[in-house]
């Protein structure tokens, strides 16, 4: 066996396994470590790939799957990260989602769930996905172990900040974007200043025509995570209200660049965002109107330390070899 470290990154093309693996491709640049593979950029976790991989792997003293499916033959130690929340669901939660993608996620969480009981440490970005994973698999509460995601302290620039709040959410039907829009909009209609507006990473045709055509929206599509830091940075706040999340990296993003985060007042949103975080209480038009117009007068001081990448990578991959 080999002193290496090998780390398959499938299936991270979006979102927030897109974010990490950002992460972890700049650690590995900024530190010249020779000891750690990366394999999987560009492929989709599938049977044939998850089959490859343990070829590809076998020899390595640590084997690390950041996409949610542990390595499962003997070898060297098997560390893997959950962090989808759809693998985990609660009866309840499960009954709300449109049946194809409960379906969908039905599959892939037996598979998840079936490898997770290999996995020698089980890694989850939050306190609430911790609870998620022990609930349904108690037998593997001794290896779960929390570490919130990395996020670099300079990953947004210091900008002057437009009254504007972005959304940087992609969209599913799951998530039901439209309706968290509009509740906003009706938000911010007491904020004395007109030219707040709500950006938005979505296209016209994700959205209902009277919510693409609302002025006070500005749709900027789906863009690459170069030009949402521009934009992210030109933002005097961040509206994050989804519910269904491992982690959240917008609360993080928000905490480390110093800006308000109005997002659902939880356990989990707290612990994530921290001082940022500006809760409402979903359903309570008050709550969100009072979250709004503390997130866009408030200051909050960046708070980059629980997050600090170096720290997190020399933990997941060991020390240098």
């Amino acid at each position: 066996m080999t002193g290496t470290v090998t780390v398959d990154i499938a299936g991270a093309q979006m979102g927030g396994a897109a974010r990490y693996v950002t992460e972890l491709l700049s650690y590995l640049a900024r530190t010249e470590r020779q000891d750690v593979r990366v394999i999987g950029g560009a492929r989709h976790v599938g049977p044939t790939w998850l089959l490859r991989r343990e070829i590809s792997a076998a020899r390595a003293a640590r084997r690390v799957a950041v996409n949610n499916v542990s390595f499962v033959v003997p070898g060297g130690q098997r560390w893997t990260l959950l962090r989808n929340a759809l693998h985990f669901l609660t009866g309840s939660e499960a009954s709300h989602l449109d049946p194809t993608l409960r379906a969908a996620a039905s599959r892939e969480a037996a598979v998840v769930r079936l490898a997770t009981r290999r996995a020698d440490v089980l890694v989850v970005p939050s306190s609430a996905m911790a609870e998620r994973v022990t609930r349904i698999l108690p037998e593997a509460s001794s290896r779960v172990v929390v570490r919130p995601h990395p996020v670099s302290a300079d990953s947004v620039p210091r900008w002057p900040r437009d009254p504007a709040i972005l959304c940087p959410v992609l969209f599913a039907p799951y998530k039901r974007m439209d309706e968290r829009l509009a509740e906003l909009l009706d938000a911010v209609t007491c904020y004395p200043d007109p030219a707040v507006r709500v950006r938005v990473t979505a296209r016209p045709a994700d959205l209902p025509v009277s919510l693409a055509s609302d002025p006070r929206i500005e749709l900027i599509g789906p863009v690459d995570q170069q030009a949402l830091r521009e934009v992210w940075a030109r933002s005097r706040a961040i509206y994050f209200p989804t519910g269904l999340e491992s982690f959240g990296y917008p609360l993080a993003e928000a905490r480390v660049s110093g800006q308000p985060v109005i997002a659902r007042d939880t356990a989990q949103n707290r612990e994530i965002a921290g001082p940022a975080l500006c809760g409402f209480t979903p359903g309570d038009a008050g709550s969100l109107r009072r979250a709004a117009m503390l997130a866009l007068t408030t200051q909050v001081r960046p708070d980059p330390a629980p997050f600090d990448p170096d720290r997190y990578f020399a933990w997941l991959l060991g020390p240098a070899r």
